[in-house]
C-alpha cells in the first residue's frame, strides 16, 4: 500500500466517530513497511487525540511480532489476513 493511501483512510476515518476501527486490507509484504505503518498508524492518533489500543495483523505472515508494539497490543487476524487499528478517543475511555 503507497504511503498516500494509508494517510487517505486516516483522514477519513478519524472523524467518523469517537471510538475508530480502520482495516487495511492491503497488508504490507515486508517486515520494514509493516514497521513503518504501525508507526504512522500510532502517530496518527497522536496526531488526532486518538490512543491506538489495540492491532491485529495476520501473525503468519509476520511471526517476528511479539505480542505488542511499544505499548500497543497485537492479535492475530486469523484467516481474514487484514490489518486492523483500534482507536479510543479520550471522551470514551472512561464509559
Amino acid at each position: 500500500m503507497a504511503p498516500a493511501n494509508i494517510e487517505h483512510y486516516f483522514d477519513r476515518s478519524f472523524p467518523l466517530a469517537n471510538n475508530t476501527v480502520l482495516t487495511v486490507t492491503e497488508v504490507p509484504d515486508c517486515e520494514e513497511e509493516l514497521l513503518k505503518l504501525l508507526e504512522r498508524a500510532m502517530l496518527r492518533g497522536f496526531d488526532n487525540h486518538a490512543r491506538l489500543t489495540e492491532i491485529h495483523l495476520p501473525m503468519e505472515r509476520f511471526p517476528f511480532m511479539d505480542s505488542k508494539f511499544w505499548h500497543v497490543p497485537i492479535e492475530d487476524c486469523g484467516a481474514a489476513q487484514v490489518l486492523r487499528f483500534f482507536f479510543e478517543h479520550p471522551d470514551t475511555e472512561a464509559q
